[in-house]
């Protein structure tokens, strides 16, 4: 085949380069994301019911929705949170279930599940998380005159809602990169009505009869077809209220005066019950949360969204709109980032080669192969729909080190024939067709490594994918043009050579004599060969301290990358309103100007659609900072946590990363342990008190306090029926006049032309106490007499308070309280700490979750994986040696190089997470090409005759250059990963240490120890043969 594609240079050259430009073009096409798309395996089932207390509505609803979902196929697990008002269920799948479907039938248990809920129940709303469904950034609008942390103007804000729902959000969402602009932060706003009790009370009139006035002047007759000749009319009757004027000009006439609605009640529009907000700066704000279409390009989106806002600026000047927490700074700098270490690499690997073959032809020639082949992997990402994210390129750059090995080894083999007397075209012939076997296994030796990894289960294995696909498509492509097109570039280059004498054909041999790396070779090779029973001894000592290092190291799902971001949440744990919640969050606010570049917080309940994964009560606040550097993260935190703790002693304060699509898929504020605790009695509720005390409990017996269990205190206001008999009073009454007197008595609807809004009734602000004894109620008048009288409400209602949990959390097995514990050193002793306490009071059963289990779960199935890839490779490296001995003798290196792998990462303060694990899994596979490629020359030598020893020593001089350079390539690919700081690198930084530092140690055993091993092995063989 090689003799074939020599004599056709021409043709190889432009089947090659019509492959070069398919490539470049379907680079420029390849969407590029963070990290690959991938179906997350959840959905989310949204409960809410109004009104309706949390222990309500989790009996109501959520448990009876709860029983139909676990019949779902492929729940893996499910958990509720049922809060006042609204509830949530999360439903998890396994990764690589078909979400769409599962999204259908969990729709069809809701179904079937809505026959037993509540007559005036809202059907549960089902959504299906996706890993685009995170907002790229967020669009504040604010006004440009407030000023932060002060009031806004409350009728200028409410415009530009009106604005930001009706045009901007429109706008935005009719560009073709965005899927959805999800709003929050617009309060929803209502037509009050005060009424004027004295003059209401002087003209005898209660609420029933306002309520009356308004009805009979808001109905809609309809319409009328009349017929005048040739002509039809149609005939709409007016009656309807579009304006709040049109609500006060109301005229009605009582006792004969004809008066206006004006002249009693006071109309005015409100904000209505508001329960939340959103702050930008210090300032309130309208916050949209751009998310994505899935195949868009990032950059695209961005100028046009630029675009847009630009021109909304202009129209509105008294608008800000700014840009917050943007994931697109984020991936152009991780992309950047890594597309320069992959330059610098290339750079690397180029130096290396001239140094070492010392000529600048064939490392053009090497470097002119390997651009080919990395463009040619890009049209396989198209063809196969891989995006350009973080995982796919480094594992290219993963990939271009091992590339370049073919085109290396080939290269070095021709030179060597070159050097033994051969023409130009029989030693590219000869030196080509002699590497196309070892070649091959040396890939699919790789490539075994990877392939496992693709079948680990949960999102590791969705995510491997991506590596992997680059890695095998990228070393099969390589190999392809290291013996297609590498043979025929040699001879063209080393043709133009002959001719002429340049800088091209410079030679650098005499410089850089490549004697000292035999010189230094052959002494090592004697050292080794002279101290057998000392290398043996380090060689059997690496296997228990491989299992030592893997046993003590600290193990993790992911690396911990360093952020200059965070998201604090707060529970205030007091029944504050949203106004003293605003106060709080913005002294906080004011606090950190100096230490941070950008905040936004919301206060309260938020409107939006997606991302509902923990929402907020209105007595809660999640703020957001972004510092310049990751370093000033701990101060910020230091200071907002004193502060609080401080001034507010009860208030519960969590840090966590900011929700990033790297964060949504590998969980990683997950608590390390979580134990679920569930009453042994299950007809009855657990106290409060009780609760708290085994909690203390379980802290003592522990030695970690966990997070403490939210409570709210209520008031149930209970109606006494035996005195609604006595004083002759309707039930119904009582309560439309407590609605009213706390302003939630909505009686009618005033239809504007672009929205509805709510037309209510309302009583003055008083405390609650002062309400019940100042508010009459009416009684249904005494039979014989029609007389009515009012009664004070204080005599019919009496308040109790209560305690009770603010938040209801269920699993499969119902309900249970978690208890969280964070940063926990040694989790079993804990485990063992809180069965303690758990038994020794007979209320409760525990049973346990959290981080802990699953890291556990990955850690085992790392090890399967590398036990798997080993055997693949055994049967490959069986497969080309036609034995079974001697791929034990490559083998035999693999756990020499994990035990160095393990410790430098140790000393390097590194853990053992799943980047780290695949360093040292793939470095595996590379190292073992060096010995493949080595054994592979002893035994050609010694099927032509030569003596054992001597066999060794001359492969060893013929493959050396060929194994240092292809390792210090690699390396080289490597090091710039060491040195950056954005996310890329950070993720790739633990599996660069593990790659770099197996590597180096594999190169001094493929070198010295593995000669050794197959010289103890065969000289028995030797001697029987003499």
């Amino acid at each position: 085949m090689v003799k074939f594609l020599i004599k056709r240079p021409i043709a190889v050259l432009m089947a090659f380069t019509a492959c070069f430009i398919v490539g470049l073009v379907t680079y420029f096409s390849l969407p590029v994301s963070l990290l690959p798309d991938v179906d997350i395996p959840q959905i989310t089932v949204q409960v809410s019911g109004e009104n309706s207390s949390a222990r309500e509505l989790e009996n109501t609803m959520v448990a009876p929705v709860r029983r139909q979902l676990m019949q779902v196929s492929g729940l893996t697990e499910m958990k509720s949170e049922t809060r006042d008002g609204s509830g949530i269920i999360r439903l998890s799948f396994d990764f690589g279930t078909n979400t769409d479907l599962a999204f259908i039938e969990v729709n069809e248990k809701i179904d079937a599940a809505m026959n037993g809920l509540p007559k005036d129940a809202v059907r549960p709303k089902a959504i299906k998380a996706s890993a685009t469904d995170i907002p790229v950034f967020y669009l504040n609008m604010t006004l440009k005159n407030d000023l932060p942390y002060r009031q806004t103007n409350e009728d200028a804000f409410l415009n530009m809602c009106t604005l930001a729902e009706n045009v901007v959000k429109r706008r935005i969402e009719q560009l073709p990169q965005v899927a959805m602009a999800d709003m929050t932060g617009v309060p929803q706003k209502m037509l009050r009505i005060v009424p004027d009790m004295g003059k209401m009370e002087s003209l005898g009139m209660g609420i029933t009869d306002l309520e009356n006035i308004l009805a009979a002047n808001n109905v809609e007759p309809g319409s009328m077809l009349v017929r005048d000749g040739y002509y039809e009319y149609n005939i709409r009757i007016e009656s309807i209220l579009r304006t709040p004027e049109d609500v006060e000009n109301i005229y009605f006439n009582r006792n004969g005066l004809v008066m206006q609605l004006k002249d009693i009640c006071h109309v005015q529009t409100v904000t209505r019950n508001e329960t939340g907000r959103s702050l930008a700066d210090g300032k309130r704000a309208v916050t949209l949360a751009i998310i994505k279409q899935g195949e868009e390009n990032m950059d695209n989106l961005r100028k046009e969204l630029k675009e847009t806002t630009d021109y909304f600026a202009e129209i509105y000047p008294d608008i800000e709109f700014g840009i917050s927490r943007n994931q697109t700074e984020l991936l152009d700098y991780t992309i950047s980032n890594l597309q320069q270490n992959f330059t610098l690499g290339f750079l690397f690997i180029f130096i290396v080669a001239v140094f070492f073959i010392g000529d600048v032809r064939s490392p053009l020639v090497i470097g002119i192969t390997m651009i080919t082949s990395v463009v040619i992997t890009f049209f396989f990402f198209y063809i196969c729909h891989i995006s350009l994210n973080v995982i796919s390129l480094s594992g290219l750059i993963l990939a271009v080190g091992m590339m370049i090995d073919n085109a290396i080894i080939v290269t070095e083999n021709v030179s060597q024939y070159r050097e033994k007397g051969y023409s130009l075209r029989r030693a590219a012939v000869a030196g080509t067709s002699e590497m196309i076997t070892p070649m091959l296994s040396s890939s699919l030796t790789t490539i075994a490594v990877f392939v496992p990894l693709v079948f680990m289960s949960g999102i590791a294995g969705a995510i491997f994918m991506d590596e992997a696909f680059s890695i095998t498509s990228g070393l099969m492509v390589s190999y392809f043009t290291g013996i297609m097109l590498l043979p025929v570039l040699y001879m063209l280059f080393y043709r133009i050579g002959i001719r002429k004498h340049n800088w091209f054909t410079a030679n650098f041999k005499n410089l850089l004599k490549n004697e000292w790396l035999t010189k230094f070779y052959d002494a090592g090779i004697e050292w080794v060969f002279s101290h057998r029973k000392l290398n043996f001894a380090l060689a059997l000592f690496s296997l228990p301290l491989c299992v030592f290092m893997f046993w003590i190291i600290e193990k993790e799902r992911m690396p911990k990358i360093d952020q200059n971001e965070t998201v604090v949440s707060i529970e205030w744990n007091e029944n504050i309103h949203v106004e003293e919640n605003h106060r709080r969050v913005n002294a906080l606010l004011a606090l950190t100007d100096s230490l941070v570049e950008e905040h936004t917080a919301y206060v309260g309940m938020q409107d939006y659609l997606l991302g509902t994964e923990n929402e907020l009560a209105s007595g809660e606040a999640e703020l957001y900072f972004k510092t310049e550097k990751p370093e000033q993260i701990p101060v910020l935190t230091e200071m907002i946590s004193k502060n609080i703790h401080q001034d507010y002693p009860a208030a519960t304060v969590t840090f966590s990363p900011p929700v990033t699509i790297f964060e949504k898929l590998f969980v990683t504020g997950e608590p390390d342990l979580v134990a679920q605790l569930r009453s042994s009695d299950r007809t009855s509720m657990p106290e409060a008190d009780d609760i708290r005390n085994i909690e203390k409990r379980i802290a003592e017996e522990t030695g970690y306090t966990p997070e403490g269990t939210p409570f709210r205190s209520q008031l149930n206001l209970e109606i006494d029926r035996n005195k609604l008999l006595i004083y002759n009073v309707d039930y119904n009454d009582v309560v439309k006049v407590l609605r009213t007197a706390l302003k939630d008595n909505q009686v009618s609807t005033l239809r504007s032309y672009q929205q509805y809004l709510p037309i209510g009734i309302a009583g003055r602000e008083m405390s609650v106490n002062r309400i019940l004894a100042e508010t009459m109620v009416e009684t249904s008048g005494d039979k014989t007499t029609q007389e009515k009288k009012y009664i004070p409400l204080r005599e019919l209602v009496r308040i109790v308070s209560d305690e009770d949990l603010k938040e209801i959390t269920a699993g499969r097995n119902g309900e249970y309280i978690p208890v969280n514990f964070y940063q926990v050193a040694d989790v079993p002793a804990a485990i063992e700490g809180v069965r303690k306490a758990v038994d020794e009071d007979s209320h409760w059963d525990v049973s346990f979750g959290g981080s802990f289990f699953s890291n556990q779960k990955m850690m085992g199935e790392l090890t399967v994986i590398l036990f798997i890839s080993i055997l693949l490779m055994y049967f490959i490296l069986c497969a080309q040696f036609e034995s079974f001995l001697q791929p034990l003798i490559v083998l035999a290196e693999i756990p020499m190089d994990i035990a160095f792998g393990l410790v430098v990462l140790w000393a390097a303060g590194h853990t053992m997470n799943l980047m780290s694990a695949i360093g040292i899994i793939v470095s595996c596979g590379i190292v073992v090409n060096d010995s493949i490629l080595k054994l592979d020359s002893i035994n050609e030598l010694r099927k032509e005759g030569m003596p054992l020893l001597e066999a060794i020593h001359t492969a060893g001089h013929r493959r050396l250059r060929a194994i240092i350079m292809t390792t210090l390539t690699t390396v080289f690919a490597m090091v710039p990963l060491l040195f950056t700081s954005d996310l890329g690198s950070e993720m790739q930084r633990p599996l660069s240490i593990a790659m770099i530092s197996t590597m180096m140690v594999g190169l001094f055993i493929s070198l010295f120890i593995i000669p050794l091993i197959y010289w103890y092995i065969y000289r028995k063989h030797e001697t029987h043969k003499n």
